[in-house]
């Protein structure tokens, strides 16, 4: 099967830098016939996609080189210079203080934003770099860490754990660990982390704990690790219909469609992730069985409208 169209292009177009970079002067025609594209097309990539770059053309035989001494950082391969591309663009989505340096460890100059835009609607860590790199460090160094942790119920607790990854889940930022009091794998949300403290020495990696990351690998769609796993059954209509079915969470599975009502099954490991998605979508969303998880729903709702309404 033929590479697409974009995938020829992008090739096409690392070559030209990768031999640029290493002196050479290129001539625009036999780019054409090398990659089999018109001259034309070849002007283009010189003198618009590549325009960004410090490249001149040569009065005495047409060919094209870097002005100057200029040379790009990094190496030549254009797979290299691809993924280095691909890499600083998406560490910007991770935290925008990192550009300048990135810019510096993959280029050198901001080259690297040129070819990519992503939107991969990742939490913005901006004002927890301290953390994110002291937890990073005890990751790293397999280092037992304490720290108080704020639940979403707003209540303290003091835990001391084995850290084992910064996780990036549904675009949110969390640290898996080994909760030594409850001895289970747990999840963190990063924000809710304060006062760490990093113990002297290092933990040994627990096989089984390792194993269960392996198994999740890939297939985290909650922020709940290694709680019970229990699906739910919905009726859902009108608008939240159209849009679930062709916008599906990771959690969701499609089932009959009457044209009227959809029905879909969603795996969840706590009931908040239930709610969560029902109140997105009132009045168009029905739980259909565990009535316990509807007796939640309506008693969050009447709080709601007593706090919000509390004359009528």
């Amino acid at each position: 099967m033929s590479k697409p169209e974009y995938d020829k292009a992008l090739y096409r177009l690392t070559t030209i830098i990768c031999r640029l970079n290493v002196g050479e002067a290129l001539s625009v025609k036999d780019l054409a016939a090398e990659f089999g594209v018109s001259v034309r097309t070849i002007q283009k990539d010189l003198n618009e996609r590549l325009s960004h770059l410090p490249i001149e053309r040569r009065e005495a035989d047409g060919r094209y080189h870097f002005i100057g001494n200029y040379r790009m950082r990094g190496t030549g391969d254009p797979d290299a210079i691809l993924v280095a591309d691909l890499m600083a663009a998406m560490i910007r989505n991770v935290n925008s203080e990192y550009t300048r340096i990135a810019d510096n460890f993959l280029k050198g100059r901001s080259f690297s934003t040129s070819c990519f835009l992503f939107h991969l609607n990742l939490e913005d860590i901006s004002g927890c770099g301290d953390l994110f790199r002291l937890l990073n460090q005890a990751v790293a160094l397999r280092q037992q860490i304490s720290f108080d942790y704020r639940n979403l119920e707003g209540e303290a607790k003091h835990y001391t754990a084995h850290p084992y990854r910064l996780a990036n889940l549904r675009g949110y930022w969390y640290l898996l660990a080994y909760d030594l009091g409850a001895s289970r794998l747990k999840s963190f949300y990063l924000k809710n982390i304060s006062t760490p403290v990093i113990h002297p020495g290092s933990y040994r990696v627990d096989r089984r704990v390792m194993a269960e990351l392996e198994n999740f690998n890939g297939a985290i769609f909650s922020p709940w690790v290694r709680e019970s796993c229990r699906s739910v059954r919905l009726k859902v209509v009108g608008k939240a219909r159209i849009y679930l079915e062709r916008n599906p969470p990771a959690a969701v599975e499609i089932g009959a469609d009457d044209g009227e009502s959809l029905l879909v099954e969603m795996t969840y490991f706590a009931e908040t992730e239930v709610l969560s998605l029902v109140k997105q979508w009132l009045p168009d969303i029905e739980i259909l069985d565990h009535p316990e998880l509807s007796a939640r729903l309506r008693g969050e709702l009447k709080e709601y409208c007593r706090k919000v309404f509390p004359g009528d």
